[in-house]
């Protein structure tokens, strides 16, 4: 009887090891986990960027839910839209896909025109809002807000004329007149000049230049010559709230032009020539001087000499560096004329300078000594 029990008792020790073996091997599985509701996380990026009369929203689609998972089912965007104080109305329900095995989000745009809004005058700001719900129309929320100005933007210019000159590129157009439209917000009307080499996409801003009802004409002086451009311009409104909020919407772009920048244009003509005779009997010279140019692609100068009745001959052999000139080959009794032009780096010469003349003295003869006694 003895021996019984404790065959008994070792068996029931024996089953609660095993159990208890088995628990350690395959880990506790404690209490059930609630099915997931797939109800997708706010949308927290919302971004929106504003182009003349058109709103462009942008955001990254959810792609977990509320409790950690990955969203497995369809669901929906649903995109809302206030004006001033008015209660937000739907815009559009986008489809909500399910998340993608890379468990990164993709980029989802939505395009309004602001066109009637605009033109109405009813409010100053439109405010977004997006909510992602699942299939039975659950969500977790609203998405942060973004808000649009409803400025208005001035037309962009028909017509752009750029060409050459001697400083840069000439930039002209006719400004069409600003819009009028009542608003408590404070706005100003500008231009943007945008420049980019031709086969280039990156654009640079040269000026920016107030609007007005007068045609306009700048010289971009920023540019290398011997390369080609092109050039556009940009209307752009500047907007202040009363609170002191700030900001800018640009307009429509005008037509692309564009320009060969070809530097053939000379440099000025050189003033202040004179010429001043300052040899001796032993060394004939006359020394030139005149007035430095400014230019800063001015390579140097060319000296121009001719005799009565004679033609200007260039007797420098290399371009005079420096506004001074020692002529050596002159000769006695002789009345020179002298002019100096200019020439910049790419060989562009300019027109003589006034001429300016200097007589060499006549070398007197010494009487020969009588030796005779």
């Amino acid at each position: 009887m003895k021996f019984q029990i404790l065959n008994f008792k070792f068996k029931i020790f024996a089953s609660a090891f095993l159990l208890w073996s088995l628990s350690i091997g395959c880990g506790s599985p404690g209490a059930p986990l609630p099915p997931s509701l797939n109800i997708p996380r706010p949308v927290t990026d919302l971004r929106a960027a504003r182009k003349s009369d058109m709103v462009v929203l942008s955001w990254t689609s959810p792609q977990r839910t509320t409790d950690g998972t990955l969203v497995t089912k369809p669901g929906k965007v649903i995109v809302e839209r206030a004006v001033g104080s008015q209660p937000p109305v739907v815009l559009r329900e986008l489809p909500l896909p399910p998340a993608s095995k890379s468990d990164q989000g993709e980029t989802v745009n939505f395009n309004e025109s602001l066109s009637e809004l605009i033109a109405s005058g009813s409010a100053d700001f439109a405010t977004y809002t997006l909510e992602a719900v699942n299939s039975l129309g659950r969500g977790a929320g609203t998405s942060n807000r973004v808000v649009v100005p409803l400025v208005a933007t001035a037309p962009a210019p028909a017509a752009v004329q750029v060409h050459p000159v001697p400083e840069g590129i000439s930039v002209t157009w006719t400004q069409p007149w600003p819009p009028q439209r009542a608003s408590q917000l404070t706005v100003q009307y500008a231009y943007r000049i945008k420049r980019r080499l031709e086969g280039e996409n990156k654009a640079v801003t040269v000026a920016q230049l107030s609007a007005g009802n007068e045609a306009v004409a700048f010289v971009d002086t920023g540019i290398e010559w011997e390369k080609q451009y092109q050039y556009w311009v940009t209307p752009v409104t500047l907007w202040e709230a009363a609170n002191g909020t700030k900001g800018e919407v640009e307009g429509d772009d005008s037509p692309v032009v564009s320009v060969a920048a070809r530097d053939i244009f000379p440099p000025a003509v050189p003033t202040g020539v004179q010429a001043v005779f300052s040899g001796s009997e032993q060394n004939l010279f006359i020394d030139l001087t005149w007035n430095s140019n400014s230019e800063a692609d001015l390579a140097g100068y060319n000296i121009y000499r001719h005799t009565e009745g004679g033609q200007p001959q260039k007797i420098n052999a290399q371009l005079v560096t420096t506004p001074a000139f020692r002529d050596s080959g002159v000769q006695p009794g002789t009345k020179y004329f002298y002019t100096v032009s200019a020439v910049d780096q790419r060989g562009n010469e300019s027109n003589k300078s006034e001429e300016a003349s200097e007589s060499v003295p006549q070398v007197e003869e010494k009487p020969t000594a009588d030796l005779r006694g």
